[in-house]
C-alpha cells in the first residue's frame, strides 16, 4: 500500500480533513478522513465551551427525543464525556473502494489496500474507481454493493447509465448471461434500517456537515479555575450592567463571593469533624465568624438576585454576557484612544465626527478588539442535511443525526479545534433608542427608563435568552431585538466587506441580542491578522456607516419587503458559513418601516399584521 502526505495548515485540516469526511486527494480519487494517529489537548477548557455545546446538540436530542438513543448527545456533554483536542497528525484511506471499467463498465468492490484492480472481463487495463456511495441522513456513508445474478450466476455484474445523474435509470446486468437484475441501486439503508440512502457522487458538501462552534476570547486551560467558580453567569451578567469591572478580572473578583456563600456551610462541615455541637463557646465562634462572611457578600449579587430570575435563566443570560466581558481583553481600541493618540492631526477631525454619526445610527459605542483569541471547535458532523431538522422542495421532512468522532481508548469522544487569533469591531446598540423603537413600533408600552443600566435591566425581566440558533425566539420583544441585531449585523457585513479587503464571506458574525450588541470579526481561518477590519476603524468607518441606509430598497422589492419577509439573497442573506443563524430572523422592515397597504388604506385584513417603525427611519 502506497503512502503519501499533504501538507496543510491546522485551520485548513480541520475544515476539510476531518475523520469521516470525504474528500479528493490530489488527482488519484478520494479518500475518508480517519482518526489522527496523534492529537495534543486543546489550550481550551471543555467546561467553558459546556454549554456552547449543549445549544448545538439540543435540537438534535429533541428530534431523537423518541429513540433509543433519547437525548444521548447531551449525556455526553453534561458527563464532559468529550474531550477538546488538536490533531497533529490526520490520516486517510481510499473511499469508496468501488471501481469501474470505462470500456465495458464492470463493477467491481475492493478491499481497503488492496490495488486498483483490472478489468476481469476483457483486457481493459486498470479500472476507474467509481466516487458514488450511499449517504443517509443517519450517518450512513457506505460503498455501492453490487447484487448476484437472479440466475445465480457468480460472475461479475456490469452497471450501466452512470453518466446518467438520474440514479433511477442505472441498472445491473450479469457479465455472463447478461441477465438484467431486478434489484435497485439503493436498498434500505443498513445502518438505521429506517429508509432509503441517496447515492451521490462524493466528496461534496451533501456527504459531510460539520456541526462547529466558534468560542470568542476562552480562557486558557491554566487561567480557568479562576472563572470556573459557582457565581460566574450572575458575575457576568453584573458586568453588563456595570456592576462589576469588565474583563476576566471583574468575573475573578467575584469569586470571593462564591467563596463568603460556602463559607457557612463548611464551618458546619467542619464543626460536624471536630465534634463541635450548638451551644459550644468554640463552636458558635466558627459560625458567627462564617456569618461574617457571608455578610460581606457585594451588593452586586443582591441586584442580580432583585432581578427575580430563575438559577436556568440567569445561567443563559450569563453565558452570554460571560462571552461580551471576555471581549474587552481583548486590546480594546476605542474612539477616545483614537482622539488621544491623534490629537493635532488631519484625524482628528474625522474622528469627532464618530460619536455624531454613532448617535445617528442608534448606536452607543463601537470598539476595535485588535488582539481576539477565538477557537474553532468541530463537535461531530451530520450528512444530507447541516440542520436537525429541514424541510425539501417538496415538503418532505428530514431529520439528520448528530454524529460524533469516533471514541478514543479513554471512551471519550475527540472535539477537533484550533485556537488562534483575530481581530474584531463590536458594535454596541442603544438600548434607549431600541427600547424607544419597540414603543413606537407598537410591541410594548413606553417603560419610561432613562439610563442605560436601566434599560438593560428592563431586558432581563421582560425579555428570554436566546439559547437555539435554529428556532426563533417566542418571547415578541426577544423576537424583536434578536431580529434588528441580526439585520444591522448583516448589513454591517456588507459596508465593511467592499472596504476591510476581505469577502463578505470572510467576515463572521457573534450575536449578543441581550445586550443589544453583535460582533464582526475575521473568519479568515488563517494563523495571522490581516488588518482590514482596523484600517476601516481608523480611516474608513465614517463612509462605512453611511453605506448602511444608503440603499433602502432590494431589486426583488415591493414582494421582499411585503410578502417574503424583508429578507433575501439579494439584499440581507449571507453565505451561511458567515451567519451564525442560517439566515433567519431577519426584516429590513425592522430597520425602514412597513411599507403602508398597496391601496393607501388600512383594512381588517391588515389589522393584526405588525407595522413596524424603521430603526433608522427620521
Amino acid at each position: 500500500m502506497a503512502f503519501d502526505k499533504l501538507n496543510r495548515s491546522n485551520i485548513g485540516a480541520l475544515w476539510r480533513y476531518m475523520p469521516g469526511q470525504p474528500y479528493n486527494w490530489s488527482s488519484r480519487g478520494s479518500v475518508i478522513g480517519e482518526p489522527p494517529r496523534q492529537v495534543t489537548p486543546l489550550d481550551v477548557p471543555e467546561g467553558w465551551v459546556a454549554p456552547q455545546l449543549r445549544r448545538l446538540l439540543l435540537p438534535f436530542a429533541a428530534t431523537n427525543a423518541a429513540g433509543p438513543g433519547a437525548k444521548a448527545e447531551l449525556d455526553i456533554i453534561d458527563r464532559r464525556q468529550f474531550n477538546l483536542v488538536k490533531a497533529e497528525d490526520l490520516k486517510a484511506s481510499r473511499f469508496p473502494n468501488t471501481f469501474l471499467c470505462r470500456d465495458c463498465r464492470a463493477f467491481q468492490n475492493v478491499r481497503i489496500g488492496e490495488p486498483i484492480p483490472a478489468c476481469p472481463v476483457g483486457e481493459h487495463g486498470p479500472m476507474e474507481q467509481f466516487s458514488w456511495s450511499e449517504v443517509h441522513e443517519c450517518g450512513h456513508l457506505e460503498e455501492i454493493n453490487a447484487p448476484r445474478c437472479d440466475s445465480g450466476c457468480r460472475a461479475p455484474m456490469r452497471l450501466h447509465n452512470t453518466r446518467d445523474l438520474q440514479i433511477s435509470r442505472w441498472y445491473w446486468t450479469c457479465t455472463r448471461c447478461r441477465q438484467r437484475s431486478e434489484q435497485p441501486i439503493t436498498r434500505w439503508c443498513s445502518t438505521c434500517r429506517t429508509g432509503r440512502p441517496q447515492v451521490m457522487r462524493v466528496p461534496q458538501t451533501s456527504a459531510y456537515y460539520p456541526q462547529q462552534i466558534t468560542v470568542i476570547n476562552p480562557p486558557t486551560r491554566s487561567g480557568y479555575a479562576a472563572l470556573a467558580h459557582e457565581r460566574v453567569y450572575a458575575a457576568a451578567v453584573a458586568q453588563s450592567l456595570g456592576i462589576l469591572p469588565r474583563g476576566a478580572e471583574g468575573l475573578r473578583l467575584a469569586a470571593g463571593t462564591s467563596l463568603a456563600d460556602g463559607a457557612l456551610r463548611q464551618a458546619q462541615e467542619t464543626a460536624a469533624t471536630l465534634g463541635l455541637k450548638p451551644g459550644d463557646d468554640l463552636y458558635e465562634q466558627l459560625i458567627a465568624k462564617a456569618r461574617q462572611r457571608t455578610d460581606d457578600t457585594p451588593a452586586w449579587a443582591a441586584e442580580i438576585d432583585a432581578l427575580g430570575k430563575d438559577h436556568e435563566t440567569i445561567e443563559a443570560f450569563g453565558e452570554e454576557c460571560r462571552q461580551l466581558g471576555l471581549a474587552w481583553d481583548a486590546a480594546p481600541l476605542t474612539v477616545q484612544n483614537l482622539l488621544a493618540g491623534d490629537a493635532g492631526t488631519p484625524l482628528e477631525p474625522i474622528y469627532q465626527r464618530y460619536r455624531e454619526l454613532f448617535l445617528h445610527y442608534g448606536f452607543a459605542d463601537i470598539t476595535l478588539l485588535r488582539e481576539l483569541p477565538i477557537a474553532y471547535i468541530v463537535a461531530g458532523y451530520t450528512r444530507i442535511s447541516g440542520r436537525a431538522v429541514s424541510t425539501t422542495r417538496r415538503g418532505t421532512v428530514t431529520t439528520a443525526r448528530f454524529r460524533f468522532f469516533p471514541a478514543g481508548h479513554d471512551s471519550k469522544f475527540p472535539m477537533y479545534g484550533v485556537r488562534t487569533e483575530t481581530e474584531g469591531l463590536l458594535f454596541q446598540l442603544d438600548k434607549l433608542k431600541v427600547i424607544q423603537w419597540l414603543t413606537d413600533s407598537g410591541v410594548i408600552v413606553d417603560p419610561v427608563i432613562s439610563t442605560q443600566r436601566d434599560a438593560q435591566k428592563w431586558f432581563y425581566r421582560v425579555a428570554a435568552p436566546v439559547t437555539d440558533a435554529f428556532s426563533t425566539p417566542e418571547n415578541p420583544i426577544t423576537k424583536a431585538v434578536l431580529g434588528l441585531v441580526h439585520s444591522i449585523a448583516h448589513r454591517t457585513m456588507k459596508a465593511l466587506a467592499s472596504r476591510c479587503g476581505l469577502n463578505v464571506d470572510s467576515l463572521a458574525e457573534f450575536l449578543f441580542p441581550t445586550n443589544c450588541a453583535f460582533l464582526i470579526y475575521a473568519n479568515t481561518r488563517s494563523e495571522f491578522t490581516l488588518g482590514g477590519l482596523e484600517h476601516v476603524y481608523r480611516f474608513d468607518l465614517e463612509d462605512a456607516l453611511r453605506e448602511l441606509d444608503a440603499e433602502k430598497r432590494c431589486v426583488f422589492d415591493p414582494p421582499c419587503r411585503r410578502d417574503f419577509g424583508g429578507a433575501c439573497a439579494a439584499c440581507l442573506h449571507i453565505s451561511e458559513v458567515a451567519c451564525t443563524r442560517f439566515n433567519t430572523v431577519l426584516d429590513r422592515n425592522l430597520l425602514f418601516g412597513t411599507l403602508p397597504p398597496l391601496d393607501g388604506s388600512v383594512h381588517a385584513d391588515h389589522e393584526e399584521v405588525q407595522r413596524w417603525h424603521g430603526y433608522w427611519s427620521r
